[in-house]
């Protein structure tokens, strides 16, 4: 018998990631939480619980029959056995190949697991409870609180006879877009805030935002459907420093004449309404009907929503809108997806083909390449989920009216 586990491992891949997500749902398999790369012609896929995996692969074993390959798929943990029948192998090379770190059998969780692979833990599940130790503790935690998104509602179990005659076109398929990708669109936003050279104490001066920049991205064709931009005037310090005003380019006058922060997350709630109506568009967390949603807001790194609005809400006790808790942190996708630590964000563009357009450093022009490096990113198959979640104890975003 296999440990119990929720992760299957895919050896041997008939096709591509991104046919295989298609053939998945062409065939109305149960579809994972999760599915990522794991080495050379391998993938690593993550179901609800372990009786769902259980059954999934009953499903992907029976696919032998109708692909010109078999699938090689087993349970994926610690001391798991091969479950298509297939003798165990005496090492376990299979699950240490493509690990930065020889994983040792014998003292091996499925979290050490997670942690040496570089995915993300789990920590809120649809049903499930929150753990203690996921707690917030006001600013120290913020932005270390990690979740693992789910990648589509569960599918119903489906016999595989009935699904051969869809089996032949997925190959015939050009896009390169994951067919489970959640997200039909994405809301980039970049914060510019007060800034100095040489930053003195924390209790002197505290980052406050100065331009609120946010553009809406439809995955499916790059394009900036809708865009959010206003100056915002500081208050706890008003005169922007030489470096602040060198750096991102906006000048004293600019912000003397902004609006408030209150204002402008008010501002910003009334077009983001708009925008999501006219489309049809779910954020994460905001409905019982699809916890994930459609659409999701993303930034480089978690700075922006992790560190500077929360912080700067709670100095100012200013309420913030709970959909700003989560996001979806594209440093952390890319890195594992292109398995590359970029310098910056120049640095990240270049290594995929792309070129900076605009002014560095001024928050409108960067979120608007980073919704094009997002574009890029799908097209290149990256599959992208929720990946930080300051409430991660709550089912749905309390008093959340969109």
């Amino acid at each position: 018998m296999c440990t119990e586990t929720s992760k299957l491992l895919l050896k041997n891949m008939p096709c591509s990631m991104s046919e295989f997500s298609q053939l998945i749902q062409e065939l109305k398999l149960i579809i994972p939480r999760s599915l990522n790369a794991f080495g050379r012609k391998r993938a690593l896929i993550e179901y609800a619980d372990v009786e769902e995996a259980q059954n999934a692969l009953k499903q992907l074993l029976g696919l032998s029959e109708i692909l010109d390959k078999p699938l090689r798929v087993s349970n994926f943990g610690p001391r798991a056995n091969a479950a298509d029948g297939t003798k165990p192998k005496t090492t376990s090379k299979s699950t240490q190949a493509t690990t930065p770190a020889q994983l040792k059998q014998d003292s091996t969780s499925n979290a050490e697991i997670n942690k040496q692979l570089g995915l993300i833990d789990t920590l809120y599940v649809e049903g499930g409870r929150p753990d203690p130790a996921n707690a917030l503790d006001e600013l120290q935690n913020e932005a270390d609180i990690s979740i693992n998104g789910i990648a589509g509602d569960t599918g119903s179990a489906a016999t595989t006879a009935t699904a051969s005659a869809g089996v032949k076109t997925k190959k015939s398929r050009k896009s390169k877009q994951f067919a489970m990708q959640p997200f039909s669109h994405v809301i980039a936003v970049d914060f510019e805030a007060t800034c100095w050279e040489k930053q003195a104490p924390p209790q002197w001066r505290e980052a406050e935002i100065i331009e609120f920049p946010a553009v809406l991205v439809n995955l499916k064709t790059g394009k900036i459907e809708s865009e959010f931009h206003k100056y915002v005037m500081p208050i706890e310090s008003p005169r922007l420093s030489t470096y602040c005003t060198e750096l991102t380019g906006i000048e004293q006058k600019t912000v003397d004449t902004g609006v408030p922060l209150q204002t402008a997350l008010m501002m910003f709630h009334e077009w983001l309404r708009k925008e999501l109506r006219s489309r049809n568009l779910i954020l994460p967390k905001t409905s019982k009907s699809n916890l994930l949603g459609n659409c999701a807001f993303v930034t480089w790194t978690d700075w922006d929503f992790g560190i500077c609005l929360h912080k700067e809400c709670t100095r100012k006790r200013m309420r913030k809108a709970p959909y700003f808790n989560q996001w979806v942190d594209v440093r952390a996708i890319y890195r594992e997806w292109y398995k590359y630590r970029p310098c910056n964000f120049s640095d990240a563009l270049s290594h995929v083909g792309l070129a900076f357009e605009g002014r560095a450093h001024s928050g409108i022009d960067d979120a608007k390449n980073l919704g094009a490096l997002m574009y890029k990113m799908v097209r290149d198959g990256a599959l992208f989920s929720i990946t930080k979640d300051l409430t991660p104890y709550q089912t749905l975003n309390p008093n959340c009216i969109l």
